[in-house]
């Protein structure tokens, strides 16, 4: 009679921290991977487009696990106090923004000797001039492509899965939002050195307004569509010379 093994089964599944990992660098990757092959072909509204890309990959990941958009933050406010709660505070994150935008980033440039090359806007000048198109511009890579997807993947799936990755305590969801906005600075490299340190700072402020409203994302949504269509419209309206 054979006596059954004491030895333990070999692991043949990712442990929990593995598979965040793993899920963390494929819906980056698929992201980075689709941003290349439309610029290649000059398409507009190409970071949307890789952005949306990663959205479908973390939603399946999300599937998997029995989490969905909702959970990570994706609903309306229920209520006029409500409301003008999400509202009120998009605003206030507005102005924030716009506020180290326009006061620390120039003081931050100035000391670093370094500039947003002029190429960076190189890819708005089509819509100069034509009303319809920056119109459509706005709604579909601003709002749709930006406000809605960059919230959905940078805070409702990154950050979240790094807070999952380094524990849900104070110095681990710090090193969490550090890093993610880490991550989302270096999506805007194309901006050079000011564009990652503005883009990760404004990663900062939303992530800790996301954070301390309890996971909503909806205010910050909010917020992004009204601070890029700030900045585009002063750009059309400037002739492209605001930027």
């Amino acid at each position: 009679m054979q006596t059954p093994s004491l030895e333990e089964p070999k692991a043949t599944k990712l442990s929990r921290s593995q598979q965040t990992v793993f899920e963390v660098f494929v819906v980056l990757g698929v992201m980075l991977l689709v941003k290349d092959v439309a610029d290649r072909f000059n398409a507009i509204g190409a970071g949307s487009i890789a952005m949306w890309c990663g959205i479908f990959v973390a939603s399946y990941f999300m599937s998997k696990k029995g989490v969905s958009w909702k959970d990570r933050g994706l609903t309306l406010p229920v209520g006029a106090k409500s409301w003008l709660k999400s509202v009120g505070l998009a605003l206030l994150t507005v102005v924030a923004v716009l506020l180290f935008m326009g006061l620390v980033m120039p003081l931050m440039s100035e000391l670093l000797g370094v500039h947003i090359p002029e190429s960076a806007t190189d890819r708005f000048e089509f819509f100069l001039g034509q009303p319809m198109v920056f119109f459509i511009y706005l709604i579909v890579v601003i709002w749709i492509g930006a406000a809605v997807g960059e919230e959905l993947l940078m805070r409702g799936f990154l950050l979240n899965s790094l807070i999952e990755l380094f524990g849900d305590h104070k110095k681990a969801v710090t090193a969490a939002v550090l890093l993610h906005a880490v991550v989302f600075g270096m999506l805007h490299i194309s901006q050079g050195v000011p564009g990652i340190i503005g883009t990760g700072g404004v990663a900062v402020v939303f992530a800790v307004v996301y954070l301390l409203n309890g996971k909503k994302l909806f205010p910050l949504i909010i917020a992004h569509g009204l601070i890029n269509s700030i900045s585009i419209t002063a750009y059309y309206l400037s002739d492209g010379n605001i930027t």
